[in-house]
């Protein structure tokens, strides 16, 4: 009995022996970071009114004053039934007197989008003019809006490739292949004078006036 016992015992220790020590990893010292203060709003309702106007009141005036009246001086010369051009421009009127230091608003971008997007959309619209396509179009419209899509996403990708990104110009695009199956075929050479006037003037405008203004947003 008493052998038993002493088996036993060695038995136990020596189970004891090969068990694996327990390891504990130590703690480390987490530090968060310290989050930057924010300043509080101020001035007058500072959560519906921008906080700035009331020290910039004049740049805000005078550079909503010159988006108007540029945009009345083209639209007085250019076609106003062209909507979407018209309103790509507009939107690059936009960003040249909000935010006149933004890299949207620099003349690569702005001239170099405008043109790149009536390029694909020439092509485009003269594609859906060829004598195989025009009564097609004509009587399909959807495949003119689908040609009008294809024409944006075209010109996005040709944009991107050459670093001239400029988002109003989408409409450049959309508004040549939109029109492209009116009765008065071929190059819109008048609604392309239009974009790229528009865009060389808004970039020199930009260029004289940059040190007077400032980002709005």
């Amino acid at each position: 009995m008493l052998f038993l016992i002493d088996i036993f015992q060695k038995y136990q220790e020596l189970i004891k022996l090969r068990a694996p020590k327990s390891f504990h990893l130590p703690h480390p010292d987490i530090h968060l970071p310290h989050l930057p203060h924010l300043p509080t709003p101020h001035g007058f309702l500072p959560h519906f009114i921008d906080q700035y106007i009331h020290s910039r009141w004049n740049h805000y005036f005078l550079q909503c004053c010159l988006a108007s009246a540029f945009l009345i001086l083209l639209l007085l010369i250019g076609d106003t039934l062209k909507t979407a051009i018209v309103v790509g421009i507009a939107s690059s009127a936009f960003t040249i007197f909000v935010v006149p230091n933004s890299v949207a608003a620099t003349p690569r971008k702005v001239i170099g989008g405008h043109l790149l997007a009536a390029l694909v959309g020439t092509i485009i619209a003269l594609l859906l003019q060829s004598p195989l396509l025009v009564e097609i179009v004509i009587e399909k419209r959807y495949l003119l809006d689908i040609a009008a899509a294809l024409s944006v996403g075209i010109g996005i990708f040709v944009m991107v490739v050459t670093n001239t990104e400029h988002p109003p110009a989408a409409g450049t695009s959309l508004g040549l292949v939109i029109q492209c199956c009116q009765p008065s075929a071929g190059v819109d050479w008048s609604s392309i004078s239009f974009i790229l006037v528009s865009a060389l003037l808004l970039s020199a405008v930009r260029i004289v006036l940059r040190d007077r203004m400032v980002n709005l947003l």
